[in-house]
């Protein structure tokens, strides 16, 4: 076999540990181990095949680690989804990859009921859907049914392109491996450590957890977040390990419960979805008095660059505002005109490659071309590199958005807002804020009301954090001689 399994060797090693944990629920590594065999037999039970889909619509419940073990073991492909999708949302994502089953978490079975997917399961209470733990204890693992080949996808991870249209990253068995590795690695991830898994499973910081349990460590599932809660689980699991996002990081140092928590066992946070404001950062770094560890990446590549615990020097302001160096396996290019190499310090596309990158973009053979030309992903964001070889970011992907470590495409929300008959043009820019880094601004040309007509009409539509938090009304929007609209002007205006 040529690419990994996650809890095989775990489970011989280390087979009475403890492998995952949610609320009062654990699973020891022998058990996850059978639960894994189990639920490929049962999924081969209902017709699956290797390279079939599986869809998860679920929150960071205990059963989502073994749901993507199997998948990998088995050779099908999960698709996670994101739970905030709007219903309209999710059914695009459901078409355009064809799971062959959908697994409902606890609180979704009737979303799920809706998608006409030909087989569901339950994991919570069945209500009116097949229960998950049903079809386990009637499976029979069986190992010789689980196929090799390394190229098979293992995950495909939806995300929103800049024309509005989701695309599907698709991870192979082989891809997945290299993730898991280079995360394990880089994190020094020792079978002794306790991983909290504070963000969605279903965004690449699902790698981290996964690198966890590879090494035989344990995993602590926290299904929502909220700061009190996420401390208190902290410090309950002597958790080593988490992984925050800058609005997580700040709202845990606002929380009166941070003075009264014991994390003395905490020894790593890593972080990422967008850099931390030097100032904030040393006051973190002062209060965990662990090591700190950002990564930059996209869904379609992994973590690229790292700024490692030994890169956070509370006194190099310069430093701490990079994106550090490439991650081990991955190289990093800043290019210019025609893919060429620019002079240190000069603003370029910011290019990868390495075997952690995507295979391709499901269904979208145009999109792929575009993206992988000469062999190397184009990320879209634009940075440089400074003459100690680290990278700085200067513009985001696109005009991406970063909202609460959430990514935002305008034109996604510009097409959506863009149908309401009171709105004549709208551009959708990031506005920036001390708390969730960037809020979701429209600039609107039209007569519709800003009454909470346009949110509640945009709620129906999109997720809750894409959906516009300032709404400004304006007579024009700024155009250059091509007609393109001027974001830049926008964003200067809202910044002033």
């Amino acid at each position: 076999m040529r690419h990994l399994d996650l809890v095989r060797g775990p489970a011989t090693r280390f087979g009475a540990k403890t492998a995952v944990v949610e609320g009062d629920r654990r699973v020891t590594f022998a058990e996850l181990d059978d639960r894994v065999g189990r639920l490929g037999a049962a999924l081969r039970a209902r017709g699956l095949a290797p390279g079939d889909r599986v869809a998860l619509l679920a929150a960071n419940e205990l059963e989502y680690l073994e749901i993507q073990a199997a998948c990998l073991r088995s050779g099908f492909a999960l698709v996670p989804l994101n739970t905030r999708l709007a219903q309209r949302e999710l059914g695009f994502i459901l078409s355009d990859s064809a799971p062959a089953l959908l697994i409902a978490g606890r609180g979704e079975e009737e979303r799920a009921a809706g998608t006409g997917i030909p087989h569901l399961l339950s994991l919570g209470a069945p209500r009116g859907i097949p229960s998950y733990d049903a079809a386990l204890a009637d499976a029979i693992p069986d190992s010789g049914a689980d196929p090799g080949d390394a190229e098979l996808p293992a995950t495909i991870l939806y995300t929103s392109g800049t024309t509005g249209s989701p695309k599907g990253a698709v991870v192979d068995r082989l891809g997945f491996t290299a993730r898991v590795m280079i995360n394990a690695v880089e994190m020094e991830v020792r079978a002794g450590d306790v991983h909290q898994a504070s963000l969605p499973m279903f965004h690449i910081a699902a790698f981290l957890s996964y690198a966890h349990t590879a090494v035989g460590a344990t995993l602590v599932m926290l299904p929502e977040f909220a700061p009190e809660r996420a401390l208190d689980t902290l410090a309950r699991e002597r958790v080593t390990t988490t992984v925050l996002v800058p609005t997580i990081i700040a709202l845990l140092l606002e929380s009166p419960l941070i003075d009264q928590v014991d994390l003395s066992a905490l020894r790593l946070i890593v972080y990422g979805g967008s850099s931390i404001e030097p100032g904030p950062l040393r006051r973190a770094l002062a209060r965990f008095g662990c090591g700190f560890h950002q990564q930059y990446g996209m869904t379609e590549t992994g973590g690229q660059t790292i700024l490692r615990p030994g890169d956070h020097d509370p006194a190099d302001t310069v430093r701490l505002a990079s994106a550090g160096t490439e991650a081990i396996g991955l190289e990093v290019r800043v290019v210019g005109d025609g893919d060429k190499p620019v002079a240190q310090g000069e603003v370029g596309e910011i290019v990868c490659r390495g075997p952690s990158v995507m295979r391709r973009y499901w269904n979208r053979p145009e999109a792929t071309a575009a993206a992988l030309r000469g062999g190397w992903m184009h990320t879209g964001d634009l940075g440089y590199r400074d003459e100690g070889g680290y990278l700085h970011i200067t513009d985001r992907r696109n005009d991406m958005i970063i909202t609460g470590g959430e990514n935002v495409y305008p034109r996604e929300v510009e097409a959506v807002l863009s149908e309401h008959p009171g709105i004549a043009e709208v551009a959708v820019v990031g506005a920036p804020d001390p708390v969730w880094g960037q809020v979701v601004t429209a600039v609107v040309v039209g007569d519709a009301h800003f009454d909470g007509e346009l949110t509640a009409w945009a709620r129906e539509r999109l997720a809750g954090y894409k959906v516009p938090r300032r709404w400004i009304r304006a007579e024009s929007l700024p155009r250059n001689v091509t007609g393109k609209v001027l974001k830049h002007r926008l964003r200067a205006m809202l910044s002033g």
